[in-house]
């Protein structure tokens, strides 16, 4: 079984049919079993089969959470930036000549890219404001009340913390790659093993060998 050109899902069928097939058909066990290929060995294979398919199924799961977080995380961000652009433009007219908040609030300057630029960048814009009762008295007077400008940082946050999120996720799905990979190459040596010794043993049953996945040359 050359699975160097086989996926996931291909060597854990192939492997089922060598292994299921195999333990099903009393003529192929009475050939192997002199060998030491009993029904106690196929055990063995058919826990490898089982653990390998289990951690399969979770690394797909684990990769579906990633995307769930990273979808999840996209909305938030592009929410809180909305928001936060809406707000950079109201402070611009509000404050359009004091110069001190034009400075402190980075009301002229160009917005970060980069999810660490843009935290540092919003975080300071709304704790700023929220901490100067003239600046908030004055956003007030265009609908923008301390209110909004709490939930608008609390969104920010949830940014940061969507981020983490993501990477966690992504941290799980690369350990359950790993651990599916590891699982995969002990039940495809296991697979091979047999499948050596199914050669020999049913080298003039080239008709049970195909029903064990087995290709036989003519």
């Amino acid at each position: 079984m050359n699975t160097s050109k086989m996926n996931a899902e291909e060597i854990l069928f192939q492997s089922g049919l060598r292994i299921n097939n195999s333990k099903s058909d009393p003529k192929v066990l009475n050939a192997v079993s002199p060998f030491g290929y009993t029904a106690e060995k196929f055990n063995e294979g058919t826990t490898l089969l089982a653990d390998a398919t289990t951690l399969y199924e979770t690394q797909k799961q684990e990769y579906g959470e990633v995307d769930a977080a990273q979808a999840n995380y996209e909305s938030q961000r592009t929410e809180a930036h909305d928001d936060y652009m809406t707000m950079l433009a109201i402070c611009k007219i509000a404050f359009k000549k004091d110069v001190k908040a034009i400075s402190t609030l980075d009301l002229s300057g160009r917005r970060a890219t980069t999810l660490s630029g843009w935290l540092k960048q919003t975080r300071g814009f709304y704790r700023a404001i929220l901490a100067n009762e003239e600046w908030k008295a004055a956003l007030a007077g265009f609908g923008q009340t301390e209110e909004k400008l709490q939930a608008q940082l609390a969104n920010v946050e949830g940014v940061a913390t969507a981020s983490e999120t993501k990477k966690r996720e992504m941290g799980d799905a690369q350990n359950a790659t790993q651990q599916r990979d590891e699982k995969l190459e002990e039940l495809s040596e296991w697979v091979n093993d047999y499948e050596v010794i199914a050669r020999i043993a049913l080298a003039d049953k080239p008709q049970l060998l195909e029903k064990l996945g087995i290709v036989v040359k003519n």
